[in-house]
C-alpha cells in the first residue's frame, strides 16, 4: 500500500486498449483499503479523504484549482 495514500484500490487489468501511442488499462476493482480515520460509518469519507483530482488540465482538491498538469501543486498536499 502507499502510506501517504489514504485510501487504496486493488486493481485487476481486464482489458487494454491501444490508443495512438499510449495504453489504456481497464480494470476492475478487488479490494479496497482506507485509514480508520478516513472513514464515516465504514466508507471512505471525502472530505476526511481530502482528495486531489486530475481533470480540465489541473489538480483540484474538494473546493478549488491547486496546480497545473506538468507542474507542482501548491499548498501542502
Amino acid at each position: 500500500m502507499i502510506s501517504d495514500c489514504p485510501v487504496n484500490y486493488l486493481c485487476k487489468v481486464t482489458q487494454t486498449i491501444s490508443i495512438f501511442d499510449f495504453t489504456m488499462f481497464l480494470g476492475e476493482i478487488v479490494a479496497a483499503y482506507a485509514k480508520e480515520d478516513c472513514l464515516s460509518d465504514g466508507k471512505p469519507d471525502g472530505l476526511k479523504v481530502d482528495p486531489i483530482v486530475l481533470m480540465n488540465n489541473g489538480y483540484f482538491d474538494l473546493k478549488s484549482r491547486i496546480g497545473t498538469i506538468f507542474k507542482a501543486c501548491s499548498g501542502n498536499k
